[in-house]
């Protein structure tokens, strides 16, 4: 076969064919239109299969790792401790360093499943040096972004539970806002409508709003409540039910409400909105919108990287990815310990009305007065 320098063709004497050039035209279009049509049908598995080569948490564990590994895990099962630290950058209560969210996500190996705990910040515990306090005062008391603190929640959390924590995330409320802002916003399912007329504003709570000292005391014993004598103070939130687009700001007040209305105002509440919006974030992170976003991965490694308290490297992290892929999220069981639901719906604690013994602090214990009844309760929820 002689090779045929097209581009010459036609100063060697080649003679063109219109009617060639016609016919071929039609069956480049076909082929065209057919493998657009195929990439359209496929066009999920590409991008699927691109997100996981491409993947730049891979890319940075093999790179920093250099070898495989293998999550910690019991009885097929891998807990991790996530912890939001209320840290306040100014205002009456700058510089404290509260753990507001505590909540467990367990996720199973082989059941492909996932569980999410909540555990109520007053629960009144015991610390490792024998004293006792509110579990979401340890991560603070006990020291903040060396890991220690987060050991000594970590320990009253395995305490309290009845189940190894093999691993801990701390992330900063200020982050989780960046965080979600990065994403462009996440869709949460908010169950219940609600207005919130008492939302603290940061760096205002103790302005006197014009007022003066004997006004305001004077208000105060004729009736009147704080956010009427003070209302610079506070910021009116209003939720309404259904699937909603939220940003970092407005995804932040969402989940740290206290003072709802629609049966909004309780912890309880407040850890059931953060699990919605905890599974929102996981949803748009592990989206392939996200992960073929190279940008925008890198600005969340970035956050990850320089502002998250954890024990888990970079190999681990990379293994966690991984699992996260294979476990149905869709149906995941999320569960909140308290004092007003029924025995089987995890209202295993009470709150005492004689405070003595707990520095006059609003605390929760257990009914059973130790962990056994929690105990056995969280066995047969993880393992159904």
């Amino acid at each position: 076969m002689t090779y045929v320098d097209l581009k010459n063709a036609g100063s060697r004497g080649v003679k063109k064919s219109s009617a060639g050039k016609k016919g071929k035209f039609p069956y480049l279009l076909i082929v065209f239109v057919v493998v657009v049509a195929v990439l359209a049908l496929n066009a999920g598995k590409i991008k699927t299969a691109l997100a996981q080569m491409l993947n730049p948490i891979n890319i940075v564990s093999s790179v920093a790792s250099g070898q495989s590994g293998k999550l910690k895990e019991t009885d097929g099962r891998t807990n991790i401790l996530l912890l939001g630290s209320d840290q306040r950058s100014s205002g009456v209560q700058s510089g404290s360093q509260l753990t507001d969210t505590i909540m467990i996500i367990s996720i199973g190996k082989t059941t492909q499943d996932a569980v999410l705990i909540s555990i109520p910040r007053d629960l009144w515990v015991r610390s490792s040096t024998g004293g006792r306090r509110k579990i979401n005062e340890l991560y603070g008391t006990y020291g903040g972004k060396d890991g220690t603190g987060a050991k000594e929640l970590l320990g009253a959390v395995e305490d309290v539970l009845g189940i190894p924590v093999h691993y801990y995330g701390v992330v900063n409320f200020t982050l989780f806002e960046d965080v979600i802002n990065t994403l462009g916003g996440v869709n949460v399912n908010i169950e219940t409508s609600f207005d919130d007329y008492e939302y603290p504003i940061e760096g205002k709570e103790a302005d006197s709003c014009g007022r003066s000292e004997e006004d305001a005391k004077r208000m105060l014993e004729k009736g009147s409540s704080y956010v009427e004598i003070f209302p610079c103070r506070y910021e009116h939130l209003k939720f309404t039910k259904g699937l909603t687009k939220l940003d970092g700001v407005t995804a932040l007040k969402y989940a740290r409400s206290r003072h709802g209305d629609n049966g909004e105002n309780t912890d309880f509440a407040r850890a059931r909105r953060q699990q919605n919006l905890i599974m929102a974030v996981k949803e748009k992170a592990l989206s392939t919108e996200t992960l073929l976003d190279f940008s925008k991965i890198k600005s969340l490694y970035d956050l990850y990287s320089t502002n998250v308290d954890t024990n888990l490297d970079f190999a681990s992290l990379q293994l966690f990815y991984t699992l996260s892929q294979s476990t149905k999220f869709d149906n995941t069981r999320t569960l909140v310990l308290d004092d007003r639901s029924e025995g089987e719906d995890g209202g295993l604690l009470y709150a005492p009305t004689d405070l003595t013994l707990y520095e006059g602090k609003y605390v929760l214990i257990p009914k059973a007065g130790d962990y056994s009844q929690i105990h056995a309760y969280i066995q047969k929820y993880l393992f159904n």
